[in-house]
């Protein structure tokens, strides 16, 4: 809680329900494991670039959506082409769908 909070900017007595990470990939998320102790806590927004049919693998025990490209135009319909694919830019899918206070994003491989 308190890592994040200085990271992010906010305010030490803040509820973690409050926040969404939102992660644009195209890989499984192993790293997830070594960022446990400081991710867990948080809700994940995860955007998949790519193969839509590829399936991604997150570590058990976080709290997680997982969109791809075909949820994106399942929902956006013909306004799907505003989410930009095969670069992060994907990531703004899963600040649109946040219904958090606060969002914080990361990269897969960063």
């Amino acid at each position: 809680k308190g890592t994040i909070c200085k990271m992010a900017g906010l305010p030490a007595s803040w509820n973690p329900a409050d926040l969404d990470i939102v992660i644009p990939t195209i890989r499984n998320l192993g790293f997830l494991e070594q960022w446990r102790p400081f991710l867990q806590p948080y809700h994940l927004i995860i955007i998949q670039d790519g193969d839509p049919t590829r399936k991604i693998t997150v570590p058990e025990g976080f709290d997680y959506e997982l969109y791809t490209r075909t949820d994106i135009e399942r929902i956006l319909g013909d306004k799907a082409w505003a989410i930009s694919f095969k670069d992060s830019a994907c990531r703004c899918f899963g600040f649109m769908v946040s219904k958090k206070r606060y969002i914080y994003t990361i990269d897969d491989d960063c």
